[in-house]
């Protein structure tokens, strides 16, 4: 139960006040109702029915008494059998009425002088509570099983209340009764019945711990999605802030290159032959390029960039682009693909998704430090509304996805959530647009990337474009 709770509670289920009180209503009565049952209903009862008989047994032991104690000579079998033989017949008509099926009469010795079945007469009662509390003049009863036989001389298993019944005369003790009553009946009854409510309640009990069961399930479902809804469009609006300050920054690179690399190439053709001129102006050229890719790149990231889409096979893309890639990767590293058997088209622009291609198995063949293998996959999924409903960038309708999985070093959560973020990096100072670029092509293809990873156990990125509506099927 402790786990069940721990468990709860780390949905903050438990912090929904009506929730939690039912819950923990319905545990008390599924766990305590039965050990209620045992502990203290049942031995009540029993008890209840043991005092009746008691109280039967005494009222039955007085009146013999009264026959008894009246006379001056000590009990023996023979005055009993005399005293006795006249109450027989009112004993039988005692053991109709009361449920009386043997009894029986000893000595202050413990010796048995008088019973109703006589198989019993001169057995010796050495048992300690007849020494210890019915020679001391009081009364004991308790409820026991026993095979016994009626005063018809009829075996029967049975449930009986066994009571002893001193006789006193003067204080002092000069025997005791014994009397056997039959409970098997009212015992019967009284068990259908403990187990009868029992079972209504616990049925009520059970019932009502499903419903919360189901309704804490549905509950922990409700805000488990809206955690990652919460989670997405948080991260959706810090991409969005993140995409809109480089779409800012890149602008005003790109304005800034605008007067330089006119310029530089200006110098450039009006002094073609002067060394010492292209000695200085070469590295400034060399570094306005460079600028000028990093500005692409940011403007890629800000959905900015151009965009010049063309119906393409992405299983003819990734067939064409590999071999530019592989000279570029440690020999170690194994490049597998796993292609749909038909072409998947998508629109998509033909560089950008070089880039796309180029940033996604760079970054994983860094993640190996020797050996490894990079997997790339293409499968046409179906989207449907429950999986969009947690992604907002995506319509229900047939995608083409490109899987890049690794079994690379993997990266922790915290690494996860930051993979996209421009210049984040756990490698080298200063590099770390490459995903982030990545991220703002597929967003501007209306597409999806997802990443799953482990720190130690490599690196899954999931990419979905939507299918080209005038060539679907893979």
């Amino acid at each position: 139960m402790k786990k069940l709770l721990k468990k709860i509670s780390e949905n903050n289920i438990l912090h929904v006040p009506f929730l939690r009180n039912i819950l923990l209503v319905s545990l008390v009565i599924v766990i305590v109702l039965p050990l209620y049952d045992i502990l203290f209903i049942y031995p009540a009862f029993n008890k209840l029915l043991t005092e009746d008989k008691r109280y039967d047994a005494i009222q039955i032991a007085r009146h013999l008494s009264s026959i008894l104690v009246s006379q001056e000579t000590e009990l023996t079998k023979n005055l009993l059998q005399a005293h006795l033989a006249d109450e027989m017949e009112q004993l039988r008509r005692v053991r109709d009425d009361f449920d009386l099926i043997k009894l029986k009469f000893f000595s202050k010795s413990g010796e048995v002088i008088f019973s109703s079945d006589p198989k019993d007469m001169g057995n010796i009662n050495n048992k300690r509570y007849f020494r210890e509390i019915v020679a001391k003049g009081e009364v004991y009863a308790e409820v026991i099983q026993k095979d016994t036989e009626s005063l018809e001389e009829q075996k029967m298993p049975v449930d009986v209340v066994e009571t002893y019944v001193p006789l006193m005369k003067d204080d002092v003790f000069l025997g005791a009764f014994e009397i056997y009553y039959d409970i098997t009946a009212r015992k019967t009854e009284l068990d259908s019945l403990l187990s009868r409510s029992s079972m209504v309640l616990f049925g009520l009990a059970f019932a009502l711990l499903s419903v919360v069961s189901i309704t804490l399930f549905r509950e922990k479902k409700t805000i488990t999605e809206r955690k990652n809804i919460q989670a997405r469009l948080q991260e959706a609006q810090k991409m969005e802030a993140i995409a809109t300050l480089a779409g800012g920054i890149a602008h005003e690179f790109n304005n800034a290159l605008c007067a330089v690399i006119p310029h530089i190439d200006l110098l450039t053709t009006k002094f073609p032959d002067s060394e010492e001129i292209n000695k200085h102006t070469q590295p400034i050229h060399t570094s306005a390029q460079r600028m000028a890719h990093l500005t692409s790149q940011l403007l890629a990231y800000a959905r900015g960039g151009k965009y010049r889409p063309q119906q393409i096979s992405l299983n003819n893309f990734v067939l064409d682009t590999l071999p530019f890639i592989k000279h570029i990767i440690k020999p170690g590293i194994k490049l597998e693909t796993d292609l749909a058997e038909d072409f998947c088209y998508v629109e998509a622009d033909l560089t950008q998704m070089q880039m796309v291609l180029l940033a996604l198995i760079m970054n994983a063949a860094e993640a190996i430090e020797a050996q490894g293998y990079i997997r790339l996959t293409i499968r046409r999924e179906e989207i449907d509304g429950e999986f969009a409903k947690g992604h907002p960038d995506l319509k229900s309708g047939y995608y083409v996805s490109l899987t890049i999985e690794d079994n690379g070093s993997g990266m922790s959560e915290e690494t996860r959530m930051r993979v996209f973020e421009p210049f984040f990096t756990t490698k080298f100072q200063g590099r770390g647009l490459g995903m982030a670029a990545m991220y703002g092509i597929v967003k501007n293809h209306d597409g999806l990337v997802m990443v799953d990873s482990e720190f130690g156990k490599g690196t899954v990125v999931r990419i979905y474009l939507p299918e080209n509506e005038h060539r679907g099927g893979c």
